[in-house]
């Protein structure tokens, strides 16, 4: 919604106007304007743009959306894929698409149906998935894909995109302080950057002085025991306070991949709870005493 023209003058127009990820942005709209591209995997962060270049790449081309968190099975859906699969290709020559969004969310038996359907409608459909977490893609899928790789925004980039859509009116030293804290996700930085411009008197950055306080208080030099109840006295409090357990990852232990790959997992349907998760993640971090430490 926030990228649709209607809603936003500023919402990028072309594949041009997408912040990050130039060089894999504009070799992949080549090949399938081209009609070159095979099936596709995107994979990257949420917020990195992913939906963004496709809904613009394929903006004249004949497609069919299906968002995957709202039905992993496909149940109800399977036989308008076929249908749409079985298609032929446009007057002028060009494929047709199948877009799975937020395809982590697929189940075993729904990727084998499409595995099959991978094979059989290559000649005239071609079919992305898009995920946050290649691992849950299984790999016959995988090696019948070539995977697209996109990468979070570099701050830079998303501070300059932030004033573009603001028309600069918003004061530099808060819109640094909303991307600081968006950790690359350029959709919630945009979200946080619109409700202050909005909303003058939001109190932009609520619970960091927990996040910093808790922090502080990690056992640095303690035991495993004592990780332990820090873990749980943090969960408990950030649960009160309704502060989000990923900061404390994301702040505590920065550019760490271990991390990255827990915040990955965090929404994934029918994945493991945030809590599990969390506690999961200062275990591993524990055992890798050697090469992981916080920061």
């Amino acid at each position: 919604m926030l990228d649709s023209w209607t809603y936003d003058p500023h919402s990028p127009k072309t594949i041009d106007d997408i912040v990050g990820n130039n060089d894999i942005i504009q070799s992949t709209a080549g090949l399938i304007r081209e009609n070159k591209a095979s099936h596709l995997i995107l994979v990257g962060p949420q917020g990195c743009g992913k939906s963004l270049f496709l809904r613009i790449v394929l903006a004249n081309i004949p497609k069919l959306k299906i968002d995957c968190t709202a039905n992993s099975g496909l149940r109800s859906v399977r036989d308008n894929i076929r249908n749409f699969a079985r298609g032929s290709k446009t007057m002028d020559g060009k494929l047709r698409w199948i877009i799975f969004e937020h395809a982590e969310a697929l189940t075993s038996d729904t990727q084998a149906f499409l595995r099959r359907m991978l094979e059989t409608t290559s000649a005239s459909t071609r079919i992305v998935f898009e995920c946050r977490d290649a691992g849950a893609i299984s790999e016959p899928i995988l090696s019948r894909s070539s995977i697209i790789t996109f990468a979070a925004p570099d701050s830079t980039d998303i501070v300059f995109e932030l004033q573009r859509r603001t028309n600069y009116k918003l004061d530099i030293s808060i819109v640094n302080k909303i991307v600081d804290y968006s950790y690359g996700n350029l959709r919630t930085a945009l979200l946080n950057t619109l409700a202050t411009l909005h909303c003058p008197d939001t109190h932009y950055g609520y619970g960091n002085e927990l996040i910093r306080t808790l922090l502080d208080k990690r056992p640095l030099n303690g035991s495993d025991a004592d990780w332990v109840q820090w873990a749980v006295d943090s969960e408990s409090a950030c649960k009160i306070a309704g502060v989000d357990l990923r900061d404390i990852l994301r702040q505590g232990w920065k550019q760490n991949p271990l991390v990255a790959s827990t915040c990955a997992q965090w929404s994934r349907l029918g994945g493991t709870s945030p809590r599990t998760l969390f506690f999961d993640c200062i275990s591993a971090l524990r055992l890798q005493k050697t090469n992981v430490s916080p920061e």
